[in-house]
């Protein structure tokens, strides 16, 4: 059965997928608008810390006001769930608990998504997970407690991750080798250094548009100081198993027919060292600033060969981008709708037990690297903020040299000085109080 005749069914059954949201920003937002017009689904719950905020963006979503109940206990929830109202709700361990099918994971934080995730599986529900952090720290643990609790562990179709695994997963059923896999940005050198003050412009917005829309500067940070890009390589990795090409990648700017030409072994007249399969970021920007014309920046892509003459003469044929000796091919899509398709997501986990994707095995990691030169006694502030970047590494290179995630030295002290651009290492800092990420992570640590 179709995902679109399935859901007509569960409409004309009365019998809607029943959704909790965890998390207002961007894009929980976007999915509690998006299902307002998706037969057979429904936003049942809605969980943020703040209150006014989610009732603010229920409302804005169509969602009428009377039909809003804030409740505090399971079964006040589970009441309005009959009801057919949408329950506001700010202790996410409640929201898990009451008569929901998905919980779609969006607060951003990876110590919430994992405790939120955790307590979901538990509870017997589907997981989506947007939030990509806490994935790529303990995403493959995430996904076996979810198959013991004959349940589905995923990430969020929509997301880039999630789009290029299915590219990459396109490819790989077809018979081709992937190159490389990854999708396009805006990004520059410089804006590894840069901090949250500015990052309303360099995103082009007014700071006065920036604070109407609500955008958290940190996060926006983030995308631009190539962390996030980082976090979500470090995902499809570890899903596909292909590897950063070099530590923290190459970030090359590129237009889309660059691609072929470009993400290709050094031995064909491309940039990369490894030809089994890589993942890479390529800029929307040139070195000066300037935009590239036909660039990716919203897109993904994957870059393909095949060795059989004939199909690379057919794909040539057929319009398809490929560098001057028709040996590789570059497949993308220029676009991605976020928050907007994770409705896809939800859906094929409860139609088809199916992920749209999920970390396997530990491929790579993410390390905190130093901005600034940092003194002793300096206390780091994580993703997107004024003391470190996220850089991705081989899983091996980030044990080998005992490196620490971005995703857990927010508020974390430096015993001893560590220098601009240098990674942050596990001599570097007091380590973590004991959570549900840190002792996952243990083994990984050597600890």
């Amino acid at each position: 059965m179709s995902i679109r005749k399935f859901l007509q069914q569960k409409e004309s059954d009365s019998t809607p997928i029943k959704v909790c949201v965890i998390g207002c920003g961007r894009f929980g937002g976007m999915i509690i608008y998006q299902i307002q017009h998706i037969p057979g689904m429904e936003v049942s719950v809605i969980c943020d810390l703040n209150v006014k905020k989610a009732i603010s963006v229920a409302s804005q979503a169509g969602i009428a006001e009377s039909n809003l109940k804030v409740n505090n206990s399971v079964d006040k929830i589970n009441t309005s769930i009959f009801k057919n109202e949408v329950s506001i709700v700010d202790d996410a361990k409640l929201a898990v608990s009451s008569e929901i099918d998905v919980v779609v994971e969006a607060t951003g934080n990876p110590l919430s998504g994992a405790n939120n995730a955790i307590d979901a599986i538990r509870n017997g529900k589907h997981v989506t997970m947007v939030t990509v952090e806490t994935d790529v720290l303990i995403g493959p643990e995430l996904n076996k407690l979810a198959s013991e609790n004959d349940v589905v562990y995923s990430l969020a179709y929509g997301d880039q991750p999630a789009l290029i695994e299915e590219m990459y997963d396109w490819a790989k059923s077809l018979g081709f080798d992937v190159i490389a896999a990854g999708k396009g940005t805006k990004y520059l050198d410089s804006y590894r250094f840069e901090t949250p003050d500015n990052a309303y412009q360099r995103y082009g917005y007014t700071q006065e548009g920036f604070e109407k829309a609500d955008l958290n500067p940190k996060m926006y940070n983030s995308f631009l100081d190539g962390t996030k890009s980082a976090i979500e390589m470090c995902a499809v990795s570890n899903m596909t198993g292909l590897i950063p090409d070099v530590p923290g990648m190459h970030f090359p700017p590129a237009t889309i027919t660059d691609l072929p030409n470009l993400l290709i072994p050094e031995y064909d007249g491309g940039l990369l060292k490894h030809d089994d399969g890589v993942v890479e970021v390529i800029s929307c920007l040139n070195s000066d600033g300037s935009e590239i014309k036909n660039s990716l920046r919203w897109g993904v892509f994957v870059v393909i060969s095949i060795d059989n003459l004939y199909i690379l003469e057919c794909m040539d044929d057929y319009g398809v981008i490929m560098n001057p000796s028709k040996k590789y091919a570059a497949i993308y899509r220029p676009y991605h709708f976020v928050g907007m398709e994770t409705p896809i997501t939800i859906s094929k986990s409860v139609l088809f037990h199916e992920a749209t994707g999920f970390s396997e095995t530990r491929v790579a990691d993410v390390a905190a690297v130093a901005k600034k030169n940092l003194s002793h006694g300096s206390v780091l502030d994580g993703e997107g903020g004024y003391t470190t970047y996220g850089s991705l590494y081989k899983a091996e290179d980030f044990d080998k040299n005992r490196l620490v995630p971005i995703g857990l030295v927010d508020k974390i002290k430096l015993t001893r000085d560590v220098n601009k651009n240098m990674p942050i290492t596990l001599d570097d800092i007091e380590l973590p109080e004991p959570n549900i990420l840190f002792n996952l992570r243990k083994n990984k640590f050597g600890e």
